[in-house]
């Protein structure tokens, strides 16, 4: 009889975490209609980020804002909050692109004009990471927040989504 046991650290969830965070942000540039060149040309540094405080569990959400340049007003917004009690075991780990797509869909489109901007919400004490400077939030005007469920998940963290319509 053969036993075969599987483990996932914690540092292969916050692997899998990173990669998958990247992959929603690009769909939801992409599926937008939008190039995710800027992204992929600045991930060193945004994976760099996201390793960092995944890792220390200052990271309470990514958001991308999408917004028209000539006046900085927003056009559409996407939270992924972070949590870090997980779900399922700790070897679960998963994301539902299917799923994401799907809400991309519902959710409102940002003009095809609109360039759109990563910013991070720590916890207080975070560690300061090369490359990232202090910016606030655009204007949501009327708009609202719609919670849309689990864009990805590990035993050790889960992200969810909501958008703003």
């Amino acid at each position: 009889m053969a036993t075969h046991v599987s483990t996932v650290t914690r540092t292969h969830a916050i692997t899998f975490m990173t990669d998958k965070l990247r992959n929603v942000l690009r769909d939801l540039i992409r599926e937008n209609g939008l190039d995710p060149d800027a992204l992929m040309g600045s991930w060193e540094t945004i994976g760099r980020g996201l390793r960092v405080w995944l890792t220390s569990e200052h990271l309470r959400r990514l958001v991308i804002e999408f917004y028209e340049p000539r006046s900085g007003s927003l056009t559409a917004r996407w939270d992924i909050p972070v949590t870090y009690s997980g779900l399922g075991t700790v070897d679960d780990m998963w994301v539902d692109r299917t799923y994401l797509r799907q809400i991309i869909a519902k959710a409102r489109r940002p003009t095809p004009t609109s360039y759109y901007q990563i910013l991070f919400d720590n916890a207080p004490g975070a560690a300061e990471v090369a490359g990232f400077v202090s910016s606030g939030y655009r204007n949501t005007g009327s708009m609202v927040s719609r919670d849309a469920g689990t864009a990805a998940a590990t035993g050790y963290m889960a992200a969810g989504l909501s958008y703003w319509r």
